[in-house]
């Protein structure tokens, strides 16, 4: 009995470290505050940022006044129409058009920017957050490119632009007999000659038409039908206007530079030195430039071409408006024309 005494209270006592060692155990492979990884609290990642206003293009001001001249008659005045029209598309491409274009490179810039500046590399970003973020920055700018979705109604309205240009072009020589079109009865009508011979003669009309050097009166009369009738095409021939001795200059170097509105009113050896102030002008290539120039053969013959307004076109030639300005006789002529080079080192010639 003793010895089984014995035994029971050796297994209890056995049974007593045996627990008591669980415990230890347990105690110490359970980590403590100071054991246990640090592991930051979830933080929410900032807003994205908006992407910049895409430019919008005002096409619903494009002018429409393509076909206005079919509600005339005269030949010249349905010219002066087409002029008018000429300039209010150009003046359109030049302040709506060109604009646009480069408020798209800059608007492009602005997203590239945007990526670079504010999310990528942002560690307050999650690399997936930064990559979808780039994949949308991306999408805008190849979309912003000239061929992209973006300049859509850009590139339509540049498309009918350069349709209406050459068309308006076009129906100006019709009108006036320029570029192979023959020239129209009415174009060059002067006053009846039982008219002619009521109005009173003036010391000298016969010696001032009889010199060779001197401009046609029949200039006159084309210029007061057509106002603005140079301001087109610079190269139309002298017969177009009913003019003497200019058509040979016109369609030459002088017709490069010159309109016929001013050509038609100068000799030979003014239109030189006009169509020289014009040439020494585009050289300076900047706005504002004025170059003047004074008659060799009359006294109060004069005038000036200046720089209005420089430009490049989408297809990189470079472009010029120049306001051109004679005085023959006390009357001051003012005619704006647009100038262009494809290349550069080539000389400007006035855009058809």
């Amino acid at each position: 009995m003793a010895k089984l005494r014995y035994r029971s209270g050796f297994a209890a006592i056995f049974m007593t470290v045996l627990s008591c060692h669980a415990v230890a155990t347990a105690w110490q492979s359970a980590p403590g505050e100071g054991d246990r990884a640090f592991i930051p609290p979830p933080v929410a990642e900032p807003a994205l940022p908006d992407l910049p206003e895409r430019p919008a293009l005002d096409i619903r001001s494009y002018p429409k006044c393509r076909e206005d001249y079919k509600k005339i008659d005269a030949p010249f005045d349905k010219a002066a129409a087409i002029n008018r029209c000429t300039v209010a598309i150009d003046t359109y491409y030049r302040d709506k058009m060109l604009p646009y274009r480069e408020a798209m490179i800059v608007y492009q810039g602005a997203l590239s920017s945007l990526y670079t500046a504010r999310v990528g590399g942002n560690m307050r970003y999650s690399p997936a957050t930064q990559d979808r973020f780039y994949k949308i920055v991306m999408t805008e700018h190849a979309a912003s490119d000239p061929e992209g979705a973006n300049l859509a109604a850009y590139r339509g309205i540049e498309a009918q632009y350069q349709t209406d240009r050459a068309y308006l072009a076009d129906r100006f020589c019709f009108n006036t007999g320029c570029n192979g079109y023959p020239v129209p009865a009415a174009g060059v009508k002067v006053a009846a000659p039982e008219a002619a011979a009521k109005a009173p003669k003036k010391k000298g009309d016969e010696a001032k038409r009889a010199s060779s050097d001197a401009p046609d009166p029949k200039c006159r009369k084309a210029r007061k039908r057509g106002g603005a009738l140079g301001g087109l095409l610079g190269g139309v021939a002298g017969s177009a206007v009913g003019l003497k001795g200019v058509g040979t200059l016109v369609s030459g170097l002088v017709g490069a530079v010159l309109v016929a509105e001013i050509a038609c009113q100068l000799d030979e050896k003014e239109q030189k030195v006009a169509a020289e102030a014009t040439v020494a002008v585009t050289k300076k290539e900047e706005v504002g430039a004025t170059a003047n120039w004074t008659s060799p053969t009359r006294e109060g013959v004069a005038g000036s071409s200046t720089i209005t307004a420089l430009n490049t076109e989408p297809n990189g030639s470079k472009c010029l408006s120049i306001t051109d300005i004679a005085i023959v006789e006390g009357e001051e002529t003012r005619v704006s024309k647009r100038m262009c080079r494809s290349k550069p080192g080539e000389p400007y010639s006035i855009m058809a």
